[in-house]
């Protein structure tokens, strides 16, 4: 049930008209890693890009974005042993991070873009991408509260619900 939830967030945030790179992608890498370990999100990751990128396009950086995506899990993982609001936050900045240097790195790399295979031409790179950078990480720390924070919620939820019919 969890794997299809966070797949269709996943598919949902990339297909229903967004700002640029303003989605759940990297949040739900992040909190999937966490919660779930690194098969589950493997699935979850796989499931949303290769549907979404099947209708929105395949391109020649792909690699790096499922890397990027990748290293986010593992950094979900690290964090998992953590329970601090701290930990969430300074995770998804690295997350959002990681995933704009990977993927603009490639970018740069790729044939026949246009940015020149010089220091110049990758400072151009990096430098036009900081709108869609500000998007990402956006995006990242706004789902990842709602990911951690409903996850906490619900947990206190239960336990408190738990509580109250164990003294009845």
């Amino acid at each position: 049930m969890d794997i299809a939830i966070f797949t269709l967030i996943g598919i949902l945030s990339r297909l229903v008209p967004h700002i640029p790179n303003l989605t759940a992608v990297g949040a739900t890498a992040l909190f999937m890693g966490a919660k779930y370990g690194m098969k589950k999100s493997l699935v979850v990751m796989l499931l949303t890009m290769l549907i979404t990128d099947s209708i929105k396009g395949l391109h020649s950086v792909m690699w790096a974005t499922y890397g990027a995506l990748i290293v986010s899990m593992l950094i979900g993982t690290y964090i998992s042993k953590k329970r601090h609001a701290g930990w969430i936050i300074g995770g998804s900045l690295l997350s959002s991070l990681v995933f704009f240097v990977i993927t603009n790195f490639a970018v740069w790399l790729a044939p026949n873009f246009m940015y020149e295979k010089t220091f110049s031409g990758l400072v151009e790179c990096y430098t036009m991408a900081i709108p869609f950078f500000k998007n990402s990480l956006l995006g990242d720390l706004m789902y990842s509260s709602i990911f951690f924070g409903g996850f906490a919620f619900v947990r206190s939820f239960k336990q408190q619900y738990v509580t109250r019919q164990i003294k009845q």
